[in-house]
């Protein structure tokens, strides 16, 4: 099964493998990053279904936002792309900013939508990480990604791991410093400030749920993990011990585990279905 890569018309970036006859699991990157984030994962993860991974609007190679960023943009971006493709619905996997794309997209396109797994993202911040937040995105309105990139390396990954994937960890601090300065500083803003729009809603997801994060994550502990699972009617909630915030990075092997264990339950509703 071959991989294709495509520019849409409306300056999206994506890569779909598939044939266009299974269940559409796309994967949505965190902030600040692409579509290659995703590439660590075991092989395992993808071979059971279509797959499409792809660059947010300001990032990678997908174009700058048509209009100032927000989760209905990206939202609206997502859903865009599944309909381009002729898929009715997906399972939607997002990680960090990612996860509240997806939690938006639930909130807006409930019909468009099969499962949700949900990555080390934000419920509510305490005052003392909003604070935290806050003053990150002050930074790189002033100075751009380099004077954020190496304090999100060390919120990331382990010491240990730093020191034994100098290379790998170079490559994600690239993919952070060549993102637009304006942009970044602009859709940080969003990651800081609009997780509010998806908290206490109205109407709690009810598609088959996974969340999943890292013991040691302080940005997206596990209490805002808890918080996100209760707000789901139908959820899985997965603390990984000993990982940042990069943990699907830092040990792929487990976590791709834990994704394909939740994503076979899909494969056995469709056996039902024939």
């Amino acid at each position: 099964m071959s991989t294709k890569k495509y520019l849409r018309p409306n300056g999206t970036y994506f890569e779909f493998t598939g044939n266009l006859n299974k269940k559409l699991v796309v994967f949505t990157h965190g902030f600040g990053l692409n579509y290659q984030m995703w590439q660590w994962l075991p092989p395992t993860v993808y071979n059971k279904f279509d797959i499409l991974k792809y660059d947010l609007y300001g990032h990678g190679k997908s174009i700058a936002p048509p209009c100032p960023p927000s989760l209905e943009l990206f939202a609206k971006q997502l859903a865009e792309l599944i309909n381009y493709l002729g898929y009715e619905k997906a399972i939607l996997v997002g990680f960090s900013l990612g996860g509240m794309i997806i939690r938006k997209f639930a909130n807006i396109f409930e019909n468009n939508l099969e499962g949700l797994i949900i990555l080390n993202s934000p419920h509510k911040r305490n005052p003392e990480q909003q604070i935290s937040i806050e003053t990150r995105v002050k930074q790189a309105a002033d100075q751009g990604p380099k004077s954020t990139v190496d304090d999100a390396i060390k919120r990331w990954f382990s010491d240990e791991y730093i020191s034994k994937n100098q290379e790998k960890v170079q490559l994600i601090k690239n993919w952070i410093l060549n993102n637009n300065p304006t942009l970044y500083s602009k859709i940080y803003k969003v990651l800081a400030q609009d997780v509010n729009e998806i908290i206490n809603p109205e109407k709690k997801i009810s598609c088959p749920t996974l969340v999943v994060t890292g013991d040691k994550d302080f940005g997206n502990n596990p209490d805002m993990s808890k918080r996100i699972c209760d707000e789901c009617l139908n959820s899985k909630l997965v603390i990984m011990k000993n990982l940042k915030h990069m943990g699907l990075v830092e040990d792929s092997i487990q976590f791709g585990k834990i994704l394909e264990s939740f994503l076979d339950q899909f494969l056995e509703i469709e056996k039902k279905i024939i």
